[in-house]
């Protein structure tokens, strides 16, 4: 069998015309049908013309013909003529697709062209002008045997048999001579090479075609598949969303949008690699296809899939598909959130609605015991205040909306101001007073942050000039810095663009960086911490403690100020362990060579222990909440805050 398909393989290389795939054979076969009603037409009208012509009466104005003669003549007209009207119809209704069967097309083919040849060879077997003989013989092959598309093989044999048939009714008037021989093999020769000449290029055109048609399917499915599982990608998802919610017939109160995230899956690439985790994902996609059989389903990104299901059952199908996932764990614990949104009316965004059900789906993500959110009227007040930061955060900046508000920082030591820390206060005239908590992390999710921090920044540089130039009392300003700031800018030589502008020291601003910004991996980041610290900037590391990595920051990356976080003075006065892991803390700190800040101090308590233990800077509300820089600056001016003398 091996063998076999060596040769034949071998055999399509060389002639490739002599295999078809099925596209090509569909190609040709309507190339013929085509070419069948030309053919058609023309023998019919010149049929009906024959027959015309010898009831005239003119074809026996020259001679006279029997009576049998002329009856056998007519009878050939009409079975011609029927078989020629009779491939017309069928090929004309091929077209129109009314009839679909190519068995019956391919029959009638090879019926007309036998009967056409065997009227050749009948008219000119008994033509009563000799001298034109061979002509309807040659016109009927020519026709049949050069129009239409035959395989060569089939060719040859139609051919071959047809001239020796001739050849036969021509000995039997006597000896040809060697000249008819001789024209009747190159006739032959000719009718041979054109029709094979007429099969390959047919072959090469449908082979082009098909090569066309390919790369046109591939494109689209490109262009609305996702190239790695195969389902529908967003925009094919979207634009079969639009067409069922735009369907009056469907009640849409009876669909959601489904937003799924699968839990822990970069744990599971981490653990496996990428291929086994893009591998997980097309498994993941079949699941769903499986599940999910009767809804529009797509991959939305990632780990993210989505789908326009029907509610009811909607449940169960959710359960079964996380169990199912859970099934491909392969070591890994992974657990699956969605999120739903009942489309609100027919002309709503599918991007829109697939948002909503986003929202709600990271509602629950840190919720271990709920696995599925419907979008609520809460979640669209949020959503809404969301969606109006990120569209107005430009013009907040531009506006003065956002302003930049200052909280002092104390020496310990003698309680007087020795920094302060700018913090961003957004003062909308639509929704009011927006807490940083709410616009802060919608700007990180939404990479805008770093437009806010480098507009906090260079208005900090603004004030300190200010300050500088109206001798007022002055001291250190932090600035916070996101961990995208440095992968969507370059803060290093933002900050020393803005210093050089402005024209004051680089003592006159700390670099502020959080705990949970800095990891092993991150590699740039650790570049520009370095570039900072060669450049002679003071670097302080904010939330120390906040999150789980406290120690291997402090051994990774060099900082010259520790913030230890609010939460460790959360029920000081309660909590029995919190003063002595504060004070190994502020010891521990002093033996790298960092200073110490702690924040959130709140009572006189906080303040005498902090002090006692050594941390030299103190940061809260028991000396002051963030402020106005007018306010600030009163508080100054008056003596109300008084600046410590390093």
């Amino acid at each position: 069998m091996n063998l076999f398909s060596k040769h034949k393989t071998r055999i399509k290389n060389h002639f490739p015309g002599l295999f078809y795939t099925p596209y090509v054979k569909d190609y040709l076969f309507m190339s013929n049908v085509r070419s069948s009603i030309y053919l058609s037409t023309v023998i019919s009208i010149l049929e009906i013309f024959m027959l015309i012509f010898v009831f005239s009466g003119n074809v026996t104005r020259d001679r006279k013909l029997s009576e049998t003669w002329i009856i056998n003549h007519i009878i050939s007209y009409i079975i011609l003529l029927v078989t020629s009207v009779s491939i017309l119809i069928y090929s004309l209704l091929y077209i129109k697709g009314k009839i679909k069967n190519k068995i019956i097309g391919s029959g009638l083919r090879l019926f007309f062209s036998i009967v056409a040849i065997a009227f050749g060879l009948y008219i000119s077997y008994n033509s009563y002008d000799k001298s034109g003989q061979v002509f309807a013989f040659l016109t009927m092959e020519t026709l049949c045997l050069s129009l239409l598309v035959w395989h060569p093989i089939n060719h040859f044999i139609f051919l071959t048999l047809s001239f020796a048939i001739y050849y036969h009714l021509q000995r039997r008037f006597g000896t040809i001579s060697l000249s008819i021989l001789i024209n009747s093999a190159t006739m032959w020769i000719a009718l041979l090479m054109t029709g094979i000449n007429i099969h390959h290029q047919r072959c090469i055109e449908a082979t082009k075609n098909e090569n066309l048609e390919k790369l046109t399917i591939y494109l689209r499915d490109k262009s609305l598949k996702d190239e790695l599982t195969k389902l529908s990608n967003l925009d094919s998802f979207q634009r079969h969303a639009i067409k069922t919610i735009s369907d009056e017939s469907v009640d849409i109160s009876t669909l959601r949008f489904v937003y799924t995230d699968i839990e822990n899956f970069k744990n599971y690439n981490e653990r496996h690699g990428f291929r086994a985790g893009n591998n997980f994902l097309r498994k993941v996609a079949k699941i769903m296809e499986e599940v999910f059989n009767d809804d529009l389903i797509a991959r939305f990104s990632d780990d993210h899939f989505i789908s326009l299901s029907k509610i009811d059952g909607l449940e169960a199908k959710i359960n079964t598909f996380k169990e199912r996932i859970q099934e491909e764990e392969n070591g890994v614990s992974l657990g699956l959130k969605c999120g739903l949104y009942m489309p609100a009316d027919r002309l709503i965004d599918p991007s829109v609605a697939l948002d909503c059900a986003r929202y709600a789906c990271i509602s629950i993500k840190k919720n271990y015991f709920q696995n599925i959110a419907e979008y609520n009227r809460e979640m669209n007040r949020e959503f809404k205040v969301k969606q109006y930061i990120i569209n107005n955060i430009d013009n907040a900046l531009k506006k003065g909306d956002i302003e930049v508000y200052y909280q002092p920082v104390i020496w310990a030591e003698d309680g007087k101001v020795c920094g302060a820390e700018a913090l961003a206060r957004w003062n909308d005239p639509i929704h009011g007073f927006l807490a940083p908590a709410t616009f802060i992390p919608v700007l990180e999710e939404y990479h805008q942050i770093h437009k806010l921090d480098m507009y906090i920044l260079e208005t900090v540089c603004q004030d300190i000039e200010k300050s500088h130039k109206n001798n007022y009392p002055s001291f250190p300003i932090s600035v916070n810095f996101s961990r995208l700031d440095f992968q969507l800018g370059n803060p290093v030589n933002e900050i020393s663009d803005f210093i050089k502008k402005y024209n004051i020291n680089k003592d006159d601003i700390h670099i502020e960086i959080t705990e949970s910004a800095l990891t092993d991996e991150d590699s740039s980041l650790k570049e520009s911490i370095e570039d900072f610290r060669a450049k002679g900037f003071s670097l302080w590391l904010d939330d120390f403690g906040s999150g789980y990595s406290g120690l291997n920051v402090l051994k990774d990356f060099s900082f010259d100020t520790m913030k230890i976080d609010m939460k460790f003075l959360s029920h000081f006065s309660d909590n029995q362990k919190t003063q002595p892991i504060l004070t190994s803390i502020i010891e521990l700190a002093k033996r790298i060579g960092m200073e110490t800040l702690t924040e959130g101090v709140e009572t006189q308590e906080a303040y005498d222990f902090l002090k006692k233990i050594g941390c030299q800077r103190l940061q809260g509300y028991l000396f002051g909440k963030p402020l106005q820089k007018e306010i600030f600056l009163q508080k100054l001016l008056s003596g109300e805050y008084q600046v410590h003398q390093a």
